[in-house]
C-alpha cells in the first residue's frame, strides 16, 4: 500500500492524482502527499492558485483552467467542502487569502466562510481583504479569531466613517497593513503585538500618538513592534507628538541603524541615517524617520550626503525653535536593540 501510494504521487500529474482522490476514501488515502505545498485562495472567483496553474471551482470539484460558466452557485458550502480536500489531499497551507467583503458574497456565506477558518488547523500566512461593506466588515472583525501571519485591509467607499474599533481580536504574527484606516483607534493599536504596522488615512491626534510612545517607551503595549507607519489625514505637529519623550535629533553623518525591512513576506536590509531617538529603560531605541534618511546600500551617493545634511540642518532649526512647530502627517519609527 505504502509503494502503491509513493508510485502515485510520484508519476501522476497533479491533476491525475486530485481527480483520483475523489473517487473514495481509499483512493483519497492513496494520493495524499506527505510534503506541504502552499496554496492561494481567491474566495470571491471561486478558485485555487496551486503549482502555477489555476484550479476553478465547477460542478462540486476544482478543474485546471478557465471558468466555463458564467454564472455562480450562491452556495459555499461545496466550495468550502471541496477546498477543505484539496488542502487535504495535497498538504497545503494558505499562502494567501483573497477575500472580498461585499456583494455578491453575503452574511450568511460570511459567517459560514468565518466559521471554516476559525476551526481549521492549517496555517494560513496572508489574509488579504477588501472590505466594499461596513456592516460586513465589522462582522469580520468582531468574529474572525484565527491567527494570521499578514493582514492586509484595502477599504472602498467611506460608510464607516465615525466608527472605531477598539480591540483585535485574533493574533497577527508578523505584520498588519490597511489603507485608509479611519477606524483605527488608540487602543486597536495597544491590542497588536505584532511586528510591523501600516496604517494609512488614520484620525489619531498628536495627544494620542504621544500617549502611543509614552505606553512603548514604558514598556507597557507593543513590546514586538521592530516598524510602525501611520499617515495622519491632517498634519500633526511633531514636537507635540514627542512632548515629554526626551527625543533628540540625531546627526546623520555620525549616527546610523541597519534595519531589516518586511515586504509582504520578504525582508530586505536597509540603513537609517539620524532620526528623532527615543530611549526606554531596557536599552531599546525608538528611531523617528525625519525627511528622507533611509537607503537601501550602506554608501551613499555625493548627491545623497549632500541633501541628507541639508535636511538634517533645516530640521535642526526647527527642532531648536521655541516658536516653529514641525507639521507632518507620516510617522514612521524604527525600534532597535541596543
Amino acid at each position: 500500500m505504502v509503494m502503491c501510494s509513493e508510485y502515485i504521487s510520484d508519476l501522476w500529474t497533479v491533476s491525475e492524482l486530485y481527480n483520483f482522490s475523489l473517487l473514495s476514501k481509499r483512493t483519497k488515502g492513496i494520493s495524499k502527499r506527505k510534503k506541504g505545498n502552499k496554496v492561494e485562495l481567491d474566495i470571491e472567483r471561486r478558485l485555487l492558485y496551486f503549482y502555477n496553474r489555476d484550479w476553478v471551482f465547477e460542478q462540486n470539484r476544482f478543474q485546471i483552467g478557465r471558468r466555463r460558466i458564467s454564472t455562480r452557485d450562491s452556495k459555499i458550502s461545496p466550495f468550502i467542502q471541496a477546498t477543505k480536500h484539496f488542502m487535504d489531499v495535497f498538504n497545503c497551507h494558505f499562502g494567501v487569502i483573497d477575500l472580498k467583503l461585499e456583494h455578491p458574497l453575503s452574511n450568511d456565506q460570511l459567517i459560514e466562510i468565518i466559521n471554516w477558518l476559525n476551526n481549521t488547523k492549517i496555517e494560513i500566512r496572508i489574509l488579504d481583504l477588501t472590505s466594499g461593506s461596513w456592516p460586513m466588515f465589522e462582522l469580520f472583525m468582531n468574529t474572525f479569531q484565527k491567527s494570521v501571519s499578514l493582514l492586509i485591509i484595502i477599504e472602498r467607499g467611506s460608510e464607516g466613517e465615525g466608527i472605531v474599533h477598539k480591540r483585535l481580536n485574533f493574533k497577527i504574527k508578523n505584520a498588519f497593513y490597511s489603507n485608509p484606516c479611519a477606524w483605527f483607534s488608540l487602543e486597536f493599536l495597544f491590542s497588536m503585538e505584532t511586528e510591523y504596522i501600516t496604517a494609512n488615512k488614520i484620525d489619531l491626534t498628536a495627544e494620542d500618538l504621544n500617549v502611543f510612545l509614552r505606553s512603548w517607551q514604558e514598556g507597557k503595549t507593543n513590546r514586538k513592534m521592530k516598524k510602525i507607519l501611520l499617515t495622519t489625514c491632517l498634519d500633526r505637529d511633531l514636537k507635540k507628538v514627542l512632548e515629554g519623550c526626551g527625543g533628540e535629533l540625531m546627526d546623520p553623518r555620525t549616527t546610523k541603524h541597519k534595519f531589516r525591512r518586511f515586504i509582504r513576506d520578504t525582508y530586505k536590509d536597509i540603513w537609517v541615517y539620524g532620526g528623532i531617538h527615543i530611549r526606554r529603560d531596557d536599552g531599546r531605541i525608538a528611531v523617528i524617520k525625519n525627511s528622507w534618511n533611509e537607503y537601501e546600500t550602506e554608501d551613499r551617493s555625493a548627491y545623497q550626503e549632500r541633501e541628507l545634511n541639508r535636511n538634517y540642518l533645516e530640521n535642526l532649526d526647527i527642532w531648536n525653535s521655541l516658536n516653529k512647530p514641525w507639521y507632518v502627517n507620516e510617522f514612521r519609527i524604527y525600534f532597535f536593540e541596543e
